[in-house]
């Protein structure tokens, strides 16, 4: 809409030149926008979603479901609709016609990829066919009128704006600025002649805690998926094939999703890219022929992909020669599903130190007592230099990542072959694997002078020199209130707790006493912030966390493998939602006698984004029984989800929580 104003105001002054009638272009300009409207309209509908309701004899009738939305006729007895208007706990609706007319619909299949929905609809009457606009004349700056019936079902809504980018949504969207109210999705956005760009939808990004699709609405964005790509499976959908996003079963090493580099970090164990052939370490360099050079452009060759396509996959495979890597091709066919990944550990922990890293060696600091790395023989001190799952070829480490990336290709309880070398001398050490252990072992890895364990929950605080460890005040732009910040001293990276506790504003210098002996014994640093409510934490919360962190880590390096966010009472659920927003930074999550929080929603564990929750146990018979349900829901989806200790009335379990936060880089 902005950049219609200006281009008005220019027109205008164009207009108010000297022998030119300011009515003449404005009038051309509207009445170029009402033709665009009209070679549409008949077409466009509004969507009334009906649910199924229980009678009271038993019975159950339609009722009005979400509200009312818009839909587009694609084709005889045929209209699109989203899955915004029409979730997938919604089968029928009831379509009004722009005469008022009221038809019945059913949904016939969905296009789940897009979020798109194909109704099929009795005695609807004949439409002009929709022309659509080519992708290939799409440009950023046309004409796009965004057109609904979602507020009537007799009189269009209009919104006009411009395509404002023509590759969104990695390459399932167009995106304009047209004001695009949710009641107009499945609406057609068209381009000043009457053609159709695409039918308005909620895409999401799938990056930056959006999922939706709905985040950006007030930001003045929206998407349509263009008209060209939904008549190439049109013939799917009328046949009822409901469509899925198609699923390969890789991560990446780098964490940025745009600009990192395509290496493949792990393969999903029983992933089309498993079956495929593809490796850890392969470096993606064309997909389907189309050249991949960072990761958005590997993302944009797939996600626009559905289940059971085909997609080719080239990638450069280091061989004999490092210096000219081998090109492979493979082929691999999408799923729309994979089962929930579980995390598979020989049970070490490796060093973390910039002299090992720097050295590219993977050097085993800890060993957790009866794992499977103790059971086989591994000691502290021993440099795995390669590992080999099943029958697979050894793949050589040249790091931390490049093992816990092998390790996540593989499934607990298999067998793997470690490549160890130990005083000069280098052995095989065969090791079954393991789940990563629900309950905080009794022992950790110990980092600090502090050697000897507490007497008991309650022990001496301070035990411990306090020129050891330092309390500082961590300076983070619009911040009012410094959160508070317990450091263990030295120069190598440090595991991070940020610990939420009962909502109470600025944090007293006082409450940093009880983490000081756990911090140093464990080599953990904890962060407390406060709460801007004194009674509550909020959303509003969230920044200050996210800024501490990072005023943290400008102080001393932190691992980004032993980052854990806990808090009890209220603290302990919002420390879900904290989690939650870092995604894959958060390595594990505690809720000190507390539950999820009711809304929260679990996703199907991942490589790299799957913590280590620790749950409870509650002080009531009601939080117990919340959480042992989602301690089941938690493991469904593929988390270890254990109990915490009964812990004290006194103060949270300091010992416990670093020691859990010292264990989450466990291997």
């Amino acid at each position: 809409m902005r950049q219609m104003l200006t281009v008005a105001a220019a027109c205008l002054a164009v207009c108010l030149s000297p022998g030119r009638v300011a009515a003449e272009p404005t009038t051309a300009e509207e009445a170029a926008f009402q033709a665009a409207v009209g070679r549409v309209a008949a077409a466009v509908v509004r969507i009334e979603p009906l649910a199924l309701t229980a009678r009271g004899d038993g019975g159950v009738e339609a009722a009005p479901g979400s509200g009312p939305a818009t839909g587009t006729v694609v084709g005889p007895g045929l209209v699109l609709a989203t899955a915004f208007a029409i979730p997938d706990d919604v089968a029928d609706a009831v379509i009004v016609l722009p005469d008022g007319g009221r038809r019945a619909a059913r949904v016939k299949a969905r296009d789940r990829s897009r979020g798109l929905v194909l109704l099929s609809v009795e005695r609807l009457p004949d439409t002009p066919p929709l022309e659509p606009v080519p992708r290939a004349d799409l440009r950023p700056g046309q004409w796009a009128i965004a057109v609904g019936r979602g507020w009537s079902a007799t009189t269009p809504s209009v919104a006009v704006g411009i395509v404002s980018a023509t590759n969104r949504a990695w390459g399932r969207g167009v995106q304009t600025d047209a004001a695009v109210s949710p009641m107009n999705y499945g609406g057609p956005l068209v381009d000043i002649a009457g053609r159709v760009i695409g039918i308005l939808a909620p895409l999401p990004a799938d990056t930056a805690g959006m999922t939706e699709g709905t985040e950006l609405y007030d930001a003045g964005i929206g998407f349509a998926v263009p008209l060209e790509d939904i008549l190439a499976v049109l013939p799917r959908l009328a046949a009822g094939d409901s469509l899925d996003a198609g699923i390969i079963g890789i991560a990446y090493r780098s964490q940025d999703v745009i600009n990192g580099q395509p290496v493949i970090a792990s393969v999903r164990q029983g992933s089309p890219a498993a079956r495929a052939g593809l490796l850890h370490g392969d470096r993606i360099v064309a997909i389907d022929g189309r050249p991949v050079r960072r990761i958005a452009d590997a993302r944009h060759a797939i996600a626009p992909k559905y289940a059971a396509d085909t997609v080719v996959v080239t990638v450069e495979r280091s061989g004999g020669d490092a210096n000219k890597p081998e090109r492979v091709e493979l082929r691999a066919e999408l799923v729309a599903t994979l089962p929930p990944w579980r995390r598979a550990v020989i049970g070490c922990v490796v060093a973390t130190d910039d002299e090992e890293d720097e050295r590219g060696e993977v050097r085993v600091d800890w060993v957790l007592p009866d794992g499977p790395a103790a059971q086989a023989g591994l000691l502290a001190g021993d440099v795995i230099e390669s590992i080999a799952g099943g029958d697979a070829a050894a793949t050589p480490l040249d790091g931390r990542g490049s093992l816990a990336g092998v390790l996540a290709g593989i499934e607990p309880g298999d067998r793997v072959k470690l490549s160890v070398r130990r005083d000069g001398a280098v052995t095989t050490i065969a090791i079954v694997t393991d789940e990563i252990p629900e309950q905080v072992p009794a022992e950790g890895p110990l980092a600090g002078p502090l050697a000897e364990p507490l007497a008991g929950p309650l022990a001496d605080p301070l035990a411990g020199p306090p020129e050891e460890v330092e309390v500082v005040r961590l300076a983070a732009a619009e911040v009012a209130d410094p959160p508070l910040a317990v450091i263990p001293r030295g120069k190598g990276p440090v595991g991070l707790l940020v610990w939420l506790g009962g909502p109470h504003g600025k944090v007293a210098d006082a409450e940093a006493t009880v983490w000081k002996a756990a911090a140093v014994r464990h080599g953990v640093a904890v962060i407390l912030p406060g709460s801007a409510d004194p009674a509550a934490w909020s959303r509003d919360d969230l920044p200050g966390v996210t800024r501490a962190i990072a005023s943290l880590h400008a102080r001393r390096p932190v691992d980004a493998a032993r980052i854990g966010i806990a808090g009890s009472d209220g603290g302990g659920a919002f420390a879900w939602i904290v989690a939650k927003r870092l995604g894959s930074a958060a390595g594990g999550v505690a809720l000190v006698g507390g539950s999820l929080p009711r809304t929260a929603q679990i996703e199907p564990s991942e490589p790299g984004g799957s913590p280590w929750v620790l749950l409870g146990p509650g002080a009531d018979d009601l939080t117990r029984e919340r959480v042992a349900t989602d301690r089941e829901r938690l493991a469904k989806a593929g988390y270890a989800a254990g109990l915490l200790p009964d812990g004290n009335a006194v103060g949270p379990p300091a010992e416990t929580l670093c020691r859990w936060v010292s264990l989450l880089g466990l291997l």
